[in-house]
């Protein structure tokens, strides 16, 4: 029976990926705030317990009283931005766009960051989260020639090779994390031949033995270990880009690489998950909390500390972890 229900599930999931595409394709990226806005309304009004959930645990995660109206103000926006997101790289990937539709829906900060790591001759790991619109981020940075490679999961409900051939249209190579070894393998020469290597940690893997466990937002997360091990490995710096906010175009700032000294592997993935969690504590609307990778993961106990003290993003003491 339970097994019945998985497939029932996946197949939901597949019909509903086959449908935002065929409305993404219609919609393009102009009408994607509107429909975003739309669906995302509903999906935060009609799963009513799943927010309920989400929003206390939100809540402890950014120190703020459990039914705190600003929060569930953010979660809400969350739902709509995420949603306009996820239309809008069903639209790029399935169809190109050019260079002047991809910019003039994108400002980008701290080119000059990404500059200065690439002059050292190592490439560059640009860390992403699941804010905003990541791929147009990518399309738009190779676009203006910066020599890009993302990794992505394929997940079930995509037809395959659909990310990789959308990802090609842009001029991108396209590293699918599934292939284990062998991804790892491509991560490693993307780098080591001068490239920028785009990865995303923040919605964790899907078995905990696949992974490192850190406390991610106040919840037990496992997070890939190839990304640090990669950094530790051939040096390339890892500069954090934080999505920071939308009023008509996508507002993205990439920071300075961060510090290369963190020390062994387990000390390197708690360096990229403060960074990446980063994102959801300075822009919280902008981050996917409603994703299933997060809100069904375990609250962590109050031991594990995610605060830095000299942290500038940190919040009232009062309300630390």
């Amino acid at each position: 029976m339970a097994k019945t229900a998985r497939w029932l599930r996946r197949g939901g999931r597949r019909i509903l990926f086959v449908a935002l595409e065929g409305v993404a394709r219609v919609a393009g990226l102009r009408h994607a705030p509107m429909l975003g806005k739309v669906i995302g309304e509903l999906e935060y009004r009609i799963a009513w317990r799943r927010r309920q959930r989400c929003a206390h645990d939100m809540a402890l995660a950014l120190g703020r009283p459990v039914g705190d109206a600003r929060v569930a103000m953010q979660l809400r926006h969350a739902h709509h931005i995420n949603a306009q997101a996820a239309i809008e790289i069903l639209a790029l990937l399935a169809q190109p766009h050019d260079a002047r539709m991809l910019w003039s829906r994108l400002v980008v900060a701290g080119e000059e960051h990404l500059q200065a790591a690439l002059a050292a001759g190592r490439g560059a790991i640009l860390l992403g989260t699941h804010a905003g619109n990541g791929v147009l981020l990518a399309a738009g940075l190779a676009a203006a020639g910066w020599p890009m490679s993302v990794v992505y999961r394929q997940a079930r409900m995509a037809p395959a090779g659909f990310l990789g051939r959308g990802f090609a249209r842009y001029g991108i190579e396209a590293i699918a994390a599934n292939e284990g070894l062998r991804a790892y393998g491509r991560m490693r020469a993307a780098v080591t031949s001068g490239r920028i290597l785009f990865v995303t940690l923040d919605q964790g893997v899907k078995h905990p033995k696949d992974g490192v466990t850190v406390r991610f937002l106040g919840k037990l997360m496992s997070l890939a270990a190839g990304p640090a091990q990669l950094a530790r490995h051939t040096r390339a710096p890892v500069l954090p880009v934080l999505a920071t906010g939308y009023d008509g175009a996508w507002q993205f700032r990439i920071e300075p690489a961060l510090p290369s000294d963190a020390g062994g592997l387990e000390a390197v993935i708690e360096q990229l998950a403060r960074a990446s969690e980063r994102q959801a504590l300075l822009h919280p609307a902008l981050w996917s909390w409603h994703h299933r990778r997060w809100r069904k993961l375990p609250v962590a106990p109050a031991t594990m500390s995610i605060w830095n003290e000299d942290d500038p993003a940190c919040p009232n003491p009062a309300h630390r972890p």
